[in-house]
């Protein structure tokens, strides 16, 4: 108990300043724990009697302007499905990083805890420390657990052991919606190519596409993490690798090659124009967010999963407002999507608060639970004969839409399911059908990250991926901001080396020739 105890103060130190959520130390299972108290029931198993409800402390976070109602009928309705009582700790997206430093630091850490970077290196630490409970010798006593996608688990195991659920997200999600309206104001097709997609950043800006008679608009938006949406979308119209490219089992980062270099080219005219906003370094993702439903910019680079609610949020400050959706744009290497993971953050459970076997079991009965089709509806659309009705088999809305996002907010959170079990919704908004319809269309042109199973078996990777991932990302923004040029970008790549980088290529080698060679 000493060694753990060190190990606990130790990870809890050096985590005090990391961004990313971890976990303090326990005891895991007990020796003679009855079978009755170890054995968790599954999703549809039944109890003789009444059972308490189990209790769950669940952090998680929000993008949208206000959190989640938790006492709202369909929270109520979720307990009750479960049979949980579930105190639930929603963070902003912008201060989720800080909160969960703070709660390592304090050890005052939930049952269940979403860590949204599974690779980064304190994370990875504290989970190889054992501070964290290991779940895949049990997933196979859950029916819907033990269905989910084992290629996922695989890319999120470490040392060979699952200690997380993933958040299923489709792998294509990537997409470039605009106004519609400012198009059709100013009489412009759509853009197909960079160079297009620039003059329609231009007249966005310049030529007063919203008809007010200011010049308070620009083409696009961007937040202070360029390596969110602004470059991995631009990087990949000029056909750049996505974060990293193999061949002949040799490694390169994406920031080394010729095609990124033109991206960051691309993006310093954007800025250097003014067309993009001028302080995007100190700008939130909400922020950008909330500029882009006032109306401040034309483009979005962002995801097509809520495509229908940003034209929602639009019109309750312009009626009149339209998005688009882009298809792709088409680059020198044609049309390419840096692909996602396949999931965003995954869930996580703390030894200082789990502190036994059986109620680990527990808390993933309620995780399997949340994957039959009662409960992945009620995520998705509600409470039948509140939110919405059954109408020929689909989910017919019976509110209307802002009272049915103000009724779901947050609820998507929760869910790790690939949404395969959800009611179709009747007379959906053609927007969010067609983003729906890309996200399965762009499969076929995604861009996969060739390195991703072998971050967690890099030490060096592990170790210092924060440090090189910074010297990247404030180079770029440097050069965008035009403090260095070509020469000072090249030193950027030299200092990645030297801080490292050059051992993580050594490894990705070796550990990527061993995997084929088994």
């Amino acid at each position: 108990m000493k060694k753990q105890a060190a190990a606990l103060a130790s990870a809890l130190v050096s985590l005090s300043m990391v961004v990313v959520g971890c976990s303090g130390g326990g005891q895991g299972s007990r020796e003679g724990e009855t079978p009755a108290a170890a054995k968790a029931p599954s999703a549809s198993q039944s109890t003789e009697g009444p059972k308490a409800p189990l209790k769950l402390s669940i952090m998680a976070t929000y993008y949208t302007p206000q959190p989640p109602n938790n006492q709202s009928d369909i929270w109520k309705k979720l307990q009750e499905m479960t049979n949980t009582q579930i105190d639930m700790t929603w963070v902003p997206r912008s201060a989720y990083d800080d909160k969960v430093s703070v709660s390592i630091a304090s050890n005052d850490l939930p049952k269940v805890l979403l860590a949204l970077n599974s690779s980064s290196p304190p994370l990875v630490n504290a989970i190889k420390s054992g501070l964290f409970w290991e779940i895949g010798p049990y997933l196979k006593d859950y029916k819907n657990l033990s269905a989910l996608s084992k290629v996922q688990f695989e890319s999120t195991k470490i040392q060979g052991k699952t200690y997380s659920l993933y958040r299923s997200r489709p792998l294509a999600r990537f997409g470039v919606t605009f106004r519609k309206d400012w198009l059709d104001n100013l009489n412009l097709k759509e853009p197909k190519t960079p160079e297009e997609m620039y003059e329609v950043m231009k007249a966005f800006t310049k030529n007063d596409p919203d008809k007010n008679g200011k010049d308070d608009t620009y083409g696009v938006l961007a937040f202070k993490d360029g390596q969110g949406y602004l470059i991995p979308h631009i990087a990949s119209w000029f056909g750049a690798p996505n974060d990293w490219k193999e061949e002949n089992g040799q490694f390169t980062p994406s920031f080394m090659t010729s095609e990124y270099f033109e991206a960051l080219k691309y993006i310093k005219r954007l800025y250097d124009e003014k067309l993009m906003n001028q302080d995007f370094v100190v700008t939130e993702e909400q922020q950008m967010n909330s500029l882009y439903n006032q109306g401040k910019a034309g483009i979005n680079l962002g995801l097509f999963d809520d495509v229908g609610k940003m034209q929602l949020e639009l019109r309750k400050i312009n009626p009149q407002a339209k998005v688009g959706i882009l298809d792709t744009i088409t680059g020198p290497k044609g049309q390419r999507i840096w692909s996602q993971p396949g999931y965003t953050g995954v869930y996580l459970f703390p030894k200082s608060s789990v502190k036994t076997e059986a109620e680990l079991k527990e808390i993933l009965a309620y995780f399997d639970r949340l994957q039959e089709p009662d409960a992945v509806n009620l995520l998705t659309w509600g409470i039948e004969g509140k939110q919405y009705k059954l109408t020929n088999g689909q989910a017919e809305k019976i509110v209307s839409d802002d009272a049915f996002n103000n009724d779901t907010l947050g609820l998507g959170e929760l869910r790790i399911d690939d949404g395969s079990k959800e009611l179709v919704l009747t007379g959906e908004d053609p927007l969010t059908t067609k983003g729906k319809q890309l996200i399965k269309d762009n499969v076929k042109i995604v861009v996969t990250n060739p390195a991703l199973s072998l971050y967690f078996e890099s030490p060096t990777w592990s170790q210092k991926s924060n440090e090189l991932k910074k010297i990247v990302s404030d180079g770029a923004v440097k050069f965008i901001m035009g403090k260095i040029d070509e020469d000072g970008w090249k030193k950027v790549q030299e200092d990645w080396k030297k801080a490292g980088g050059d051992k993580v290529l050594t490894e990705f080698a070796d550990i990527f020739a061993k995997s084929k060679s088994k």
